[in-house]
């Protein structure tokens, strides 16, 4: 029981990292005070939906915004009906009662957050399971309970510093028979060389965490091979990283539309500040790149238009001094 309540301790907590930066990646402006931008990024990331809605004069947002209804012709309900955490209740045709935001396109929740947790969880539990067989733990053999009394003590005071002398018989004919370079028989259950593998556990878990941040704007540049890499190999994917959390800011902009159109509000969002300068970046190395490429591309063609004009001197010059038609 102690072992699954720790493995629940530690996926929440990789869990509620990975949701924290999700909660970052945009910012509103004209929010109502009874709209939380936190709690509305939650139901958008966990749950795929967010209905909104006005109660008694008030603005609320609600989590699973499931349509209801009549279907239109994409077989969607025109209707929505949720309720708040706290019970109050989210009903109304979509486009003049309730506006509804989705958190992308294929209006599906974050599951990711759920998944790379749960593969963080594990690396952990394993490289704790690497950390513990790799301790150097002898289990010594006693043949009696005063030989076993006196080793105790002898470990207990070499582990406090304590180089006593402890007298006793057992351990001397202990010491005669041994087998062992210690002279003491013992037991070894560890594998000392397992340390190694923590290493590629590591490796593995940079490597999730660069795959997680990249399906959201932040490739990470992690130290594999980094010195090998040219700046169009690092840079290379980063248009890949770059369509979902366009499509997740599209998502939310079409939804506070309709907010601001029912209910005459003044919302807005846009990237936050960390993903923004990440994307004006990108933006940077694309316009650079495509400048690039003209410059290589005209370079090329002077190339080829001096090697034509050469070509022309030497057709001049064996036709006897006539001109190439």
């Amino acid at each position: 029981m102690y072992a699954v309540i720790e493995t629940i301790k530690r996926q929440n907590m990789h869990f509620g990292y990975l949701l924290s930066a999700d909660e970052m990646m945009f910012d509103y402006t004209g929010l109502p005070d009874s709209i939380e931008q936190k709690f509305l990024e939650d139901y958008l990331n966990i749950s795929g939906s967010a209905a909104i809605g006005r109660v008694n004069g008030v603005m609320y947002a609600a989590p699973y915004a499931g349509r209801t209804g009549r279907v239109n012709q994409y077989g969607e309900g025109e209707n929505v009906t949720t309720d708040t955490p706290n019970g109050i209740e989210i009903s109304g045709k979509v486009g003049e009662t309730v506006a509804v935001i989705y958190n992308n396109t294929a209006r599906t929740p974050e599951n990711d957050l759920w998944f790379d947790a749960s593969t963080f969880t594990e690396i952990d539990k394993s490289s704790n399971a690497n950390i513990i067989f790799a301790r150097i733990a002898p289990i010594f053999a006693a043949a009696d309970d005063t030989t076993k009394k006196a080793i105790k003590e002898i470990i207990e005071n070499v582990i406090a510093g304590n180089m006593e002398i402890v007298t006793s018989e057992n351990i001397f004919a202990e010491l005669q028979l041994g087998e062992n370079l210690s002279g003491l028989k013992t037991i070894d259950v560890t594998e000392p060389e397992r340390i190694q593998y923590i290493q590629y556990l590591s490796q593995f878990y940079d490597v999730l965490m660069r795959r997680h941040f990249s399906r959201r704007g932040l490739p990470m540049r992690t130290p594999t091979k980094a010195a090998q890499q040219s700046t169009d190999e690092i840079h290379g994917l980063d248009s890949v990283s770059w369509f979902y959390p366009l499509n997740k800011l599209n998502s939310r902009r079409a939804g506070v539309e309709m907010v601001n159109r029912i209910f005459g509000t003044n919302i807005s969002v846009e990237f936050s500040e960390i993903w923004k300068q990440e994307y004006d970046a990108y933006k940077l190395r694309i316009l650079q790149k495509d400048e690039q490429a003209e410059q290589e591309t005209a370079e090329t063609e002077r190339g080829e238009n001096n090697d034509n004009s050469g070509n022309d001197d030497a057709d001049w010059t064996t036709n006897g001094g006539q001109l190439p038609h």
